[in-house]
């Protein structure tokens, strides 16, 4: 699907996930925020002041859809057992916070976490290709990251604590991720309630299928 018509998924996504919000009395935590494009020399800009170059699909992000781009909401409802722990919705990214994302979070975090882990020489490589060559896409409010890389683009969670996700791929590239992340509701970002999508046996999310139908199913009953 062309990244084009993912940004309207997602605008028509949001605007499904309000209704149902607004039906059930659900909260709303952060209305929409939705601001226009960033031009390419702005983005470059950034580039140069990190010294860095962003990946491509997370640079279209910005220049081509939105140059910030929020909305949270959380309820209390009882979910079925396959899906306990899922209890929000959030999607986030912002150009104009990712310098102080890139230095302040990513950056300081990745240094310290290999720097003070107590990691063997096999693991601390393993640790270093998961953490290297990322750039912050949303911030959890549990102290965790979600990362974008490169080639291709693909987005991981990053846990501070190495619990079970931590260095799982949430989607093969960042166009896939928020197609899915867009039809499950924007199912918040800690990784509880990425976890019951993400199949440990075979080592990937699961984006089709009858359990993602059955918790569609549940969003709208």
């Amino acid at each position: 699907m062309h990244q084009n018509k993912i940004f309207q998924q997602i605008l028509d996504k949001v605007e499904w996930i309000k209704g149902i919000i607004d039906r059930k009395g659900w909260d709303i935590h952060q209305e929409l925020i939705y601001k226009e494009p960033a031009s390419i020399d702005e983005v470059s800009s950034i580039e140069k002041e990190l010294g860095i170059e962003l990946p491509k699909d997370y640079k279209q992000l910005f220049t081509e859809c939105s140059r910030n781009f929020e909305f949270r909401y959380q309820f209390d409802e009882e979910e079925p057992d396959e899906f306990r722990g899922i209890f929000s919705g959030e999607i986030y990214w912002n150009l104009d916070r990712l310098k102080e994302q890139y230095i302040e979070n990513y950056v300081h975090w990745a240094k310290t976490w290999l720097g003070t882990s107590d990691l063997d020489e096999e693991t601390l490589k393993l640790e270093a290709d998961i953490l290297n060559n990322k750039v912050p896409l949303m911030e959890v409010p549990n102290g965790d990251l979600i990362v974008v890389g490169y080639n291709p683009s693909e987005v991981v969670y990053f846990s501070h604590e190495g619990d079970d996700m931590h260095g799982k791929v949430l989607g093969e590239n960042l166009w896939s991720f928020l197609e899915f992340h867009s039809r499950v509701g924007f199912i918040g970002s800690e990784d509880w309630q990425f976890e019951p999508f993400f199949d440990y046996k075979q080592n990937k999310m699961i984006t089709t299928g009858p359990k993602v139908e059955r918790f569609i199913n549940w969003l709208e009953q």
